[in-house]
């Protein structure tokens, strides 16, 4: 076999003899951000490393993504085979795809911008990996949170033991960019070019694989461009469930899924906003 590095930061893949991945990857303590453009992402999931986690459920908690994972982070982990000491929760941070960071020194408050405003995530979201290109994902494996959300009053951590405060690893992806949609049947959102809806689900696979690849047992999703950008929700969220759903990501490669939303309209589970939507879709599935 010819060793190939896949040039994305913390992992290797081998190629075999007729050209295929056989799956195998290597894992470095390595900190160091690192775009991955389209043709360098992950390949698809092998069942043959899956840690095969029983039981695991979606949980969708109205929440900021940090508290989230915060929370999961002080729960401890579950051995696995092979593993000496877990990954950090792996986040997901719904990019711009233009700006690090999004519109954070400009006073924004989507969900990048209050990741940015409690963390180190801006030093690791580089201006070179901008623009980014239609599936293209940032790895940024350690981003120290300093600041609590502003439902805590938005203060500082304690400084004074920087070792206490909490590291998560954030996965930086953009969704697709104010699609056209169109209202169904059902009189609900949909999106109007099916390309769009694909897109959007090869951007969840590709979120889900780097996830698996980087041994990240536990992880924090989101309403992936149900703000700003203006995909329709209940769309994404069934795309999420699909996409859950594939043969790939069957079979328990993480111990705890969860799905931190927050929306404007105050009514939590029981409204139609994306914290309703989400709940009513997602939350128990089996994965």
């Amino acid at each position: 076999m010819d060793a190939e590095g896949a040039r994305s930061g913390s992992w290797t893949r081998t190629r075999t003899r007729k050209g295929g991945w056989d799956g195998r990857t290597r894992y470095r303590t390595r900190t160091a951000p690192r775009r991955v453009p389209r043709d360098e992402t992950p390949p698809r999931l092998d069942q043959k490393f899956c840690p095969k986690f029983k039981g695991t459920k979606i949980q969708v908690l109205e929440a900021d993504t940090f508290d989230a994972g915060i929370q999961l982070g002080n729960n401890g982990s579950q051995t696995t085979f092979g593993e000496s000491s877990p990954a950090p929760v792996a986040v997901l941070n719904m990019a711009s795809d233009f700006a690090p960071g999004g519109s954070w020194l400009r006073g924004a408050r989507a969900q990048e911008e209050a990741l940015a405003r409690r963390s180190t995530l801006t030093a690791t979201l580089h201006q070179s990996f901008y623009p980014k290109s239609a599936d293209a994902v940032i790895y940024s494996p350690a981003v120290t949170v300093f600041r609590r959300s502003l439902k805590d009053g938005h203060g500082l951590m304690d400084l004074s033991k920087p070792e206490s405060l909490p590291v998560v690893s954030v996965i930086s992806m953009a969704a697709p960019r104010r699609p056209n949609v169109v209202s169904g049947a059902d009189s609900l959102m949909k999106f109007a070019n099916p390309n769009d809806r694909n897109r959007a689900k090869e951007k969840m696979r590709v979120v889900m694989r780097l996830a698996a690849w980087k041994k990240h047992r536990k992880m924090v999703l989101g309403a992936l461009g149900c703000g700003a950008f203006r995909n329709p929700p209940e769309e994404v969220a069934d795309c999420w469930a699909e996409v859950f759903a594939e043969a790939e990501f069957q079979g328990g490669w993480w111990e705890s899924v969860v799905f931190a939303v927050i929306d404007d309209t105050g009514l939590g589970k029981e409204g139609n906003g994306n914290v309703g939507v989400f709940y009513r879709r997602l939350d128990g599935v089996e994965v």
